[in-house]
């Protein structure tokens, strides 16, 4: 199943989108995290359960750890899910100490996302590592020379070839062909945000056509005229 996961730590934006649009999980990086929260005087925690209280218990969740250290990670992944009950999952970064907390974790029952993924190699280690998605930074690579959606694909036909149960996320994606091109190279996971879905749900063509059919309708039946009208 594919899986719309919302990109914000901004509460407003989550109380938006979600009343809107088919979104399946959320997330928030440290950088979103404090672009949304700085002059706020709310702390991360604050504003993970007021999302958390929006999206319900039973939705995925995705929060990132905090450490250089394998210890220092898995202390923060513990007090995250302490502090944000629910379905959580900890993002913790691709590198040699990231692997390893995701092995801890794996250990402790903490299910992770392994983040800022840029090859095939280390979601290779993610995955066996325990970790239960990856995630590939799909335009910071195309921004520094390589093909993000390349990688994309590589990595899902891997998983697929030697049956790793891991989910393939395609994140930094900027555009609705990013997203496209992402889902076709086999991502069950997309990062978005609002404006990304604002502009993947229309098209000036739809709006002309929806004007065409109210025009026809309402010249038979009446201005305003609609089913539940006709219908005791």
């Amino acid at each position: 199943m594919l899986e719309f996961c919302l990109d914000t730590g901004d509460f407003e934006m989550v109380k938006a989108a979600s009343k809107i649009y088919p979104i399946n999980c959320y997330s928030m990086n440290p950088s979103i995290a404090v672009r949304c929260l700085e002059g706020t005087g709310r702390t991360f925690v604050q504003n993970a359960l007021d999302i958390r209280g929006v999206i319900g218990s039973e939705t995925p969740f995705f929060l990132e750890a905090m450490g250089d250290t394998a210890e220092e990670l898995v202390e923060d992944a513990q007090a995250m899910v302490r502090a944000v009950p629910g379905n959580t999952f900890v993002k913790i970064p691709a590198c040699p100490e990231g692997f390893r907390a995701i092995s801890l974790l794996r250990d402790l029952g903490i299910r992770t996302s392994c983040t800022a993924v840029y090859t095939f190699n280390q979601a290779m280690l993610a995955a066996v590592a325990g970790a239960s998605y990856v995630a590939v930074y799909v335009s910071r690579l195309d921004k520094n020379g390589g093909d993000g959606i390349d990688v994309v694909r590589r990595i899902k036909e891997a998983f697929v070839s030697h049956g790793v149960d891991c989910v393939v996320s395609a994140a930094s994606l900027k555009t609705p062909l990013d997203l496209q091109r992402a889902v076709e190279a086999g991502a069950e996971n997309v990062t978005v945000d609002l404006p990304m879905l604002d502009a993947m749900a229309v098209h000036p063509m739809t709006q002309g056509t929806l004007d065409t059919f109210k025009s026809d309708w309402e010249g038979l039946f009446g201005k305003g005229m609609r089913i539940a009208n006709m219908v005791e």
